[in-house]
């Protein structure tokens, strides 16, 4: 075999703003772009990008336009220094388009051919996957052969996941001369406690048959699985997106990043790329810094402005960078950090009297930061002991929490509880679009409801008679929908699509 070398990378959140800060805002191009200078510098074939290119499927002219131009630059930069283009190999993830959607903005960059975008055709009725081979000229596909390596693909599939392994070994077929890598975009359970994750079960297991790297996204933290013979990657984000993961990367308890892997005779090699805490480490891929300071304490202040004063100084013991120091940074320069402390104790005045808002304007005014985020979970007065005691939680987290408490008091649902939560948010998604496609969000429930019959016990339905049962709009017995609405689901369906359009 050739020697052959590419990049895997997820998560990219192109178009995040966050903290609404413009600055944060181009952090993410930043790391993107630093990742397409290495692949020149490594002269790899190809790249991977499993997903979530976009941070949102509604993507504004402004992030379509910076992505259009960077990418070109990348393909017309490799070609004067290496005499070819680079392409990229790309998946959707669940924030790049829903599932049942036709088209994309990722549809829209493949036209382009900017992108190479793989997307296998599932067959929800026979419960078939086939991975045509890459059309140029349609600049669709769901395998492609580059040197050495059939590099296959499928978009973000939700908790319907686990019913793909078994169609996707029978598609795939395994060649001793070449590399089979697959791109996926879902996360191994229990990889982050977080979120719910797809179960490491024996059709999961035999995907190895026939895969000889699974390309991995969704999950921000890095993991390579099983340990003794790793053939599954995630690389992580290539950004922070959220504070859980700013905690996360102090405690050590993740990492993120980017695979460099290249063929060694049959076999494959890989290292891994850590992303940097700013931009000191020539090995490692800048990122914005973080700087958690942890708790501020100001009992027995009797004053807000006492308070104020404390944390002010408590954050000149801290070594922050004053604007009037030698330390002070631009706001472009990764080094300029985001900083993060909660304030603590017990204060002899109303608590309702801290003002954050106030606290952090103060702060920018007088430290050389990009942003910081004030948290006061456990200050508590001793006038009137108003007391907040949970931890700061991502609205996710949060979001998390609810669905698994509302799925949790049904107990048909004990063993399937993480898929229920991951149907719940993406009908969630669905629901809070603009213009809802309720027809594909039924279509997505009927075959949710399929896949699960033997767990309800509801009888196998044949498939020539699922067809004449859809035809005849009785699918899943919705007379029981009919008589809540007074009147057929569909009719009901078209008339809430049709106002939506109406803009009522």
């Amino acid at each position: 075999m050739a020697a052959t070398k590419f990049i895997h990378i997820a998560d990219l959140h192109l178009g995040k703003r966050q903290y609404n800060n413009e600055e944060r805002y181009r952090d993410y191009f930043r790391a993107f772009k630093w990742i397409l200078d290495l692949a020149i510098r490594e002269e790899v074939d190809f790249i991977l990008i499993a997903g979530d290119m976009f941070d949102n499927r509604k993507v504004g002219p402004a992030v379509l336009t910076e992505v259009f131009y960077l990418i070109q630059n990348f393909k017309n930069e490799s070609q004067e220094k290496l005499n070819r283009k680079i392409p990229l190999i790309c998946i959707e993830g669940n924030h790049d388009n829903p599932i049942y959607s036709k088209r994309s903005w990722m549809t829209f960059l493949a036209d382009l051919d900017l992108i190479i975008l793989l997307s296998g055709d599932f067959d929800k009725n026979k419960r078939t996957i086939i991975f045509e081979p890459y059309d140029y000229g349609k600049h669709r596909g769901g395998m492609i052969q580059i040197k050495d390596f059939k590099i296959y693909g499928l978009p973000f599939y939700g908790s319907s996941t686990r019913y793909l392994f078994e169609p996707i070994i029978n598609a795939i077929n395994k060649d001793n001369s070449v590399f089979n890598i697959l791109m996926m975009h879902f996360g191994i359970e229990g990889e982050d406690t977080s979120k719910p994750g797809i179960e490491y079960t024996e059709n999961f297991k035999k995907l190895h048959e026939k895969v000889d790297y699974l390309a991995l996204g969704h999950f921000h933290k890095n993991y390579a699985r099983p340990k003794e013979d790793c053939w599954i990657f995630n690389p992580g984000s290539l950004e922070i997106t959220n504070i859980k993961e700013v905690f996360e990367y102090f405690n050590n308890d993740a990492k993120r990043g980017v695979y460099v892997v290249e063929t060694l005779g049959n076999k494959l090699q890989w290292r891994f790329l850590e992303c940097d805490n700013g931009d000191s480490n020539p090995h490692q891929i800048p990122n914005r810094r973080f700087f958690t300071i942890g708790k501020i304490d100001i009992s027995s202040t009797n004053t807000f402005e006492e308070s104020m004063e404390s944390i002010l100084n408590s954050l000149h013991n801290y070594s922050v960078p004053s604007k009037d120091s030698d330390m002070t940074y631009n706001p472009s320069d990764l080094n300029c950090p985001v900083i993060f402390f909660n304030i603590e104790g017990e204060i002899n005045y109303p608590r309702l009297e801290i003002n954050i808002h106030q606290i952090r304007k103060e702060i920018m005014e007088k430290f050389s930061i990009l942003e910081v985020r004030i948290f006061s979970p456990y200050l508590i007065s001793s006038l009137d002991e108003i007391r907040i005691t949970d931890k700061e939680k991502t609205i996710e987290e949060i979001e998390n929490e609810v669905f698994r408490a509302l799925v949790g008091t049904n107990p048909h649902f004990e063993n399937i509880q993480n898929e229920v939560v991951q149907l719940m948010k993406t009908l969630k998604a669905g629901m809070l679009d603009r213009q809802p496609n309720y027809s594909a969000l039924k279509e997505m429930i009927k075959d949710w409801c399929l896949q699960k019959a033997k767990i309800f016990d509801i009888p196998s339905i044949p498939t020539e008679t699922v067809a004449v049962l859809e035809d005849d709009k009785a699918f899943l017995d919705e007379q029981e929908y009919d008589d809540e609405f007074d009147g057929d689901l569909d009719d009901y369906i078209l008339d809430v699509e049709d106002k939506s359009k109406e803009g009522d």
